[in-house]
């Protein structure tokens, strides 16, 4: 969860469903794994603070990140402030990546940010290993969700740019 948390391309459902269908207690197992992709997440806040936009642009298309939501991202910051960070960490499929980037960009205060992105984080990881947990003794079903999440995290970048252009 720390890799799939920080700014490496690594879809989360790939380790919480299995996790939840493995039986773990879905609390004790989101809060590891709350705890794991939160202190992921501060490597892309830091590089935002010390590399900044300009090597972010240049090389944010290594790690699936674009110039448009990156400009979003920071535009949210900007009209909602420090509860974006919540929204965007609980939320399955929103830009959270390069949200930690556009945070350490604007010099978000750090405490805020890691408070908020825990609690969010945490949200998140429990929802995805609850719904691993009810497939627990199918696995056809566990096979099925983890299709329906494999797919949409590949379609929805697709249609993202679209969507982002409008917002």
């Amino acid at each position: 969860m720390f890799l799939a948390g920080s700014i490496a391309p690594i879809p989360w459902e790939l380790v919480l469903l299995p996790a939840g269908a493995s039986g773990f207690d879905p609390l004790i197992a989101a809060l590891c794994a709350g705890v794991g992709a939160s202190i992921g997440s501060i490597i892309g806040y830091l590089v935002g603070v010390f590399l900044g936009r300009a090597i972010i642009m240049k090389y944010g298309k290594y790690f699936l990140i674009s110039t448009d939501t990156l400009h979003h991202a920071e535009q949210w910051i900007v009209r909602w402030g420090a509860p974006t960070t919540l929204i965007l960490r609980s939320v399955q499929y929103l830009p959270y990546k390069t949200y930690n980037l556009a945070a350490g960009i604007s010099q978000m205060k750090f405490s805020l940010y890691l408070v908020l992105t825990l609690i969010g984080t945490v949200f998140r990881c429990f929802y995805m290993i609850y719904f691993g947990s009810i497939t627990q003794f199918n696995t056809n079903n566990l096979i099925f969700l983890m299709l329906i999440f494999f797919l949409a995290s590949i379609l929805l970048p697709l249609t993202r740019k679209n969507y982002v252009k409008t917002v």
